[in-house]
């Protein structure tokens, strides 16, 4: 009796001490919770209440123009050019399949990893999350990075990700100078024309600078001092971001396509609601949104942004404030179709969990 009172003490001890250490580590999000109110930086408590308040601000906006220009008239201009939604929703298909090709060009050779399905199901979802999220694009980027992951490792994933949104920014900046021409050919050396001849040389040199930190030693060095999982993590970062030009060329080609599929887009949205359309006029509008883009990166979905400002570039569309307000609605419309596709994919769309592959040693040092 004595020896198994004995072993059933040492077995309720092991088992207690297995249940302390499950719920140490097969439990962080609590811990996390508990830690949360030290743990979380200003910053990100700051855009977490910012976030909401540029939402209001956005809405309310969006109903101060809606007021303004009159909702019937708004509504039958609206009505009329809801007939050439399934095109724009088509090309928008087209641009988000060019946004993969993209991510996937970012990976280079380890592409090859990732299948398809994977690929379209990170991109539905960083969709959703890029229309939604304050700095949606690289949010999106660091999402795809998330999901695609385990079919490479994280280093890699982060760097391809990186390599994703400066492809991005060099893209958005390369069609802001048509843009900005197109602008010229409009109203000359307008604000309109200043911004985005000015929004394209920033994004230019944006996507510049961050490959060339991307391939920076001193960055990688001091976080592989920090920890041994970050010194394994950066050594592919290293690898796969000196791999290729500073500025990739399939990714950003794949991202210009993106955004001469969206110059297409305005071209029908324009035609749609009763404007005459030219390539200029399109070219116009899709610097127009750009623009907004730039401004409104805290407002979900620029509502209200890109709104206002196509509704102050109606006279040079030549049309009525509300017939250009309805380009940007009719905007939103299709981008609101392809954020609840996203939202819905992680629900209705599972992937069974692959093994992490093993840490490839770096290419350049």
């Amino acid at each position: 009796m004595r020896g198994d009172s004995g072993r059933l003490g040492g077995e309720e001890a092991t088992v207690g001490s297995n249940v302390r250490a499950g719920m140490t580590l097969g439990r962080p999000m609590e811990a996390a919770t508990v830690a949360a109110p030290l743990a979380v930086p200003w910053r990100r408590r700051m855009t977490g209440l910012l976030r909401p308040l540029f939402a209001v601000a956005g809405v309310g906006m969006l109903a101060l123009l809606v007021r303004k220009v009159g909702p019937h008239e708004l509504g039958s201009v609206l009505l009329g050019a809801a007939p050439w939604l399934p095109w724009v929703v088509l090309l928008e298909v087209g641009r988000q399949g060019m946004d993969a090709l993209a991510t996937r060009a970012s990976y280079g050779a380890s592409a090859e990893r990732v299948p398809l399905r994977v690929l379209a199901r990170a991109q539905l979802i960083g969709t959703a999350v890029s229309s939604m999220a304050p700095a949606g694009r690289a949010a999106a980027e660091a999402t795809k990075a998330a999901l695609l992951s385990p079919h490479m490792g994280g280093g890699t994933a982060a760097a391809a990700a990186a390599t994703s949104q400066a492809a991005s920014l060099a893209a958005g900046g390369l069609i802001s100078f048509p843009c900005a021409a197109a602008s010229f050919l409009l109203t000359g050396w307008s604000v309109f024309t200043l911004a985005m001849l000015g929004h394209g040389v920033v994004l230019v040199l944006a996507s510049t600078g961050v490959r060339a930190c991307m391939r920076a030693q001193g960055p990688c060095a001091w976080l592989a001092k920090r920890s041994r999982r970050w010194a394994q993590l950066t050594e592919q970062f290293r690898e796969t971001a000196c791999h290729g030009p500073l500025l990739p060329k399939s990714p950003v080609l794949a991202f210009l396509g993106s955004r001469t599929l969206q110059v297409a887009q305005y071209a029908v949205l324009t035609h749609a609601v009763g404007i005459d359309t030219s390539v200029v006029q399109a070219l116009f509008s899709q610097g127009l949104y750009l623009c907004a883009l730039a401004v409104g990166s805290l407002v979900p979905g620029q509502v209200g942004v890109s709104d206002g400002a196509f509704a102050l570039a109606a006279g040079v569309l030549d049309t009525t404030a509300a017939r250009a307000m309805s380009v940007a609605l009719l905007g939103h419309l299709v981008q609101l179709v392809f954020v609840l596709a996203g939202a819905l994919t992680p629900l209705v769309w599972r992937m069974p969990g692959v093994a992490r592959p093993a840490s490839p040693s770096p290419a350049c040092r």
